[in-house]
């Protein structure tokens, strides 16, 4: 497993949960999109941002937290997690670019 991609993922969900939205830029690419359950739930770091204010608006007091780390595919930039927020499990692939930043992050909620 690539280390860098690890480690970015859990900077990521450090940084979302200390509420440190501005500093999204460190690992988020300008385009990132996330699809939560087939649906589009942001395509940029400024929709990032205000959709990781919100959801800590509505759930001030539950953090995103990585609870595995599955299967890298160096050919195609992705790994692929089980992150936990709000009750929920979600299985969630991460797509990266080439400078190492999360370009797409896709989630379905594990009934």
């Amino acid at each position: 497993m690539s280390q860098s991609y690890r480690k970015t993922v859990e900077l990521f969900t450090e940084t979302v949960n200390a509420r440190h939205v501005n500093h999204l830029d460190k690992v988020l690419e300008e385009n990132v999109e996330k699809i939560e359950n087939c649906k589009v739930v942001y395509k940029n770091i400024g929709e990032a941002r205000e959709y990781y204010s919100m959801e800590h608006e509505a759930h001030p007091s539950a953090n995103f937290l990585v609870s595995q780390f599955g299967e890298e595919d160096n050919n195609n930039n992705t790994l692929t997690a089980i992150v936990n927020y709000n009750k929920h499990n979600y299985d969630t692939t991460y797509t990266f670019s080439s400078a190492g930043k999360i370009l797409k992050i896709k989630s379905n909620i594990i009934q």
